[in-house]
């Protein structure tokens, strides 16, 4: 039986699955992590590391103060 993905990494995928669609645009800002823990209704600690999932794949980018922003595609 296949293991499934731990709930960062599926909500991750979801926000870049979002990002690859055009849904979010280059430029766009993401929820905050406090959002993104709401809409996908888990712990602000996994919307985190979904968050830093997508900064290691780079999908996104942050500015101090403002936010978590998609970045251009490469």
């Amino acid at each position: 039986m296949p293991t499934r993905p731990p709930h960062y990494r599926r909500v991750a995928d979801d926000i870049e699955q979002k990002i690859r669609s055009g849904e979010y645009r280059p430029g766009h800002q993401l929820p905050s992590v406090s959002q993104i823990g709401e809409i996908y209704n888990v712990a602000r600690s996994t919307a985190y590391r979904a968050v830093k999932e997508l900064h290691d794949r780079n999908l996104v980018y942050g500015q101090q103060g403002q936010g978590v922003f998609v970045a251009e595609a490469e």
